[in-house]
Order: structure tokens, then C-alpha cells, then sequence
């Protein structure tokens, strides 16, 4: 078998192409990186409207101050009268409630 010296440019050809094609633009790298760990969120207007409710609740006391005061004055003044029919009532139609939901 016999070589030619013009073989050797035919690698060295190859070898260019292919270094050529792993040779990367830092800026192009870069920037694939970035958009693959870009993340973006969405919210829905339901999820809207519960997060403005939601912060419309939170600023509502979790304690009438002035329904404690009231009830408090009329304890201690001895004028609270208790209805015993009216909380009857309520503790009925609250378990008839209750057994509804179940």
C-alpha cells in the first residue's frame, strides 16, 4: 500500500471541520441557559379574587370589642337576661345543620 502526502491534508480538513463544529459562542451558551431557567407564574382571577378576600378577612377582628364591652357592663350590672327559648332554638336549627352537611 503505498501513502500520498495529499492524505494528510484531506485529515487535516476533518480535523478543522470537527473542531470547528465543537467550538461553542460563550454569548449563544449563555443565553440557552438563561431562557431554560426562566420560570414564569400565573395566576388565575379565581386565585386573584380568594387572595383579595382572603386579605379582606384578615383585617376583620377575630373579637367584637364593643359586643364583649356591652355584654360585660350587663353582666356586671346584673341586666344580661338570658332567653332560653331563643338559644334552645339555635342549638336545634345549628345540630339540624350540622346533621345536614354529614
Amino acid at each position: 500500500m503505498e501513502i500520498e502526502n495529499n492524505q494528510g491534508v484531506q485529515i487535516d480538513a476533518y480535523v478543522n471541520q470537527v473542531q470547528d463544529k465543537n467550538k461553542v459562542d460563550p454569548s449563544e451558551n449563555k443565553s440557552d441557559k438563561v431562557a431554560a431557567k426562566t420560570d414564569t407564574v400565573v395566576i388565575s382571577d379565581a386565585a386573584k379574587r380568594i387572595q383579595e378576600v382572603r386579605s379582606q378577612l384578615d383585617e376583620v377582628p377575630d373579637v367584637n370589642e364593643e359586643k364583649v364591652a356591652q355584654l360585660r357592663n350587663e353582666i356586671e350590672n346584673g341586666t344580661y337576661k338570658i332567653n332560653a327559648d331563643q338559644i334552645a332554638g339555635k342549638m336545634i336549627r345549628e345540630g339540624l345543620i350540622n346533621d345536614g352537611v354529614k
